[in-house]
Parts: C-alpha cells; structure tokens; sequence
C-alpha cells in the first residue's frame, strides 16, 4: 500500500511533467520569424515583391520555378527563386529569396563587401556569427550563418527552419 507521502510525492512529479509539457508547447515558436530587413518567413511573392518595394528595379530581377516533374509519384511541391540586386544595411549586394510551396522560407544577401556588411550588423547590434559556417537563432526562431567563398564572396543567409524542416520531412517521407 503506498503511503500519503509517496503519493503526493508521485502526484508532484506527475504535475511537473504536465507543466513542463505545457510550458514546451506553449514556448514553441509559431507564426512568421524575422529574416533579414523587413522579410518574414510565410511571406507570398507578392508580399515579398512589396517588401522589396518600388524603389528596386524588377527588370533587374530574375524570378525561377522549379517543381516535381510531372512522373514523379510524390506529392506536389514547388520552389521559387527570386534574385536581383539589393542593398542591405547601405552595402550593395544581390538578394536570393527562396520560397517552398508559395512561402518565404530563406533570404540570402551576397556581396563582396562582406566585412563591411558585418560591421554594419554589428552597429545595429544584431547578433553576428562567431565564424564562418556557424549558426545562430535570431529573432524567434531564425538562423543565420556567414560562409564565404574562396574568391572572397561573403553569403549571409537567414532561414526559417520550420519551414526547411517541413521541405526536409517531404524528402525524406518520399524519398
């Protein structure tokens, strides 16, 4: 027979694990998450095209869709690419804006003023990567990573990872 103390004990843990997995799921970030300037991950193409705003020229622009082939057993998916030149925090560049069935899922801004580019986050206090090829969260739930090519092209690329892990589920469930 249990006794009164082992069983508000075993009641207590009980609760505890109730209100941690309360706290875990409520704390789960949902929603858009902030990628770079004004970009959120969920955005359309037409949001994003009002993000980049009037002040760019489209014609500079290149938008490229890629799909499953029409033999392909799989569920239906689609990306969009959209790149085109663009200035990031007064630093020249060209912006990449991956979206994965209809929505933002990365931006990447590339330039070879890399460290300049750095040195303006930093002044805006944004939270920079440590090195190369390292990750951080920023904002809710973003993740940034600096890589540079050999030629001295610095790439900065924010991504949404619900939404890669949403595209990574695809591949793999299908694969």
């Amino acid at each position: 027979m249990e006794t009164p103390v082992k069983s508000t004990a075993s009641l207590l843990l009980f609760l505890l694990a109730v209100l941690v997995c309360l706290i875990s799921e409520g704390c789960a970030s949902k929603g858009p998450t902030r990628l770079c300037a004004d970009f959120q991950s969920y955005q359309t193409t037409a949001e994003a095209r009002d993000t980049i705003g009037p002040a760019v020229a489209f014609a500079q622009w290149k938008e490229e869709t890629r799909a499953r082939s029409a033999g392909d057993p799989r569920p239906p998916y689609q990306f969009i690419y959209m790149t085109g030149p663009f200035k990031l925090s007064g630093v020249d560049g060209q912006l990449k804006l991956t979206f994965y069935n209809g929505r933002l899922m990365e931006t990447q801004f590339s330039t070879r003023k890399g460290r300049e580019f750095i040195a303006a986050l930093r002044q805006q206090h944004s939270k920079v990567p440590a090195s190369a090829s390292q990750e951080i969260v920023t904002d809710r739930r973003t993740r940034f990573r600096i890589d540079v090519d050999p030629d001295g092209t610095f790439y900065f690329t924010w991504f949404d990872p619900k939404l890669e892990d949403e595209w990574l589920r695809w591949v793999w469930e299908h694969d």
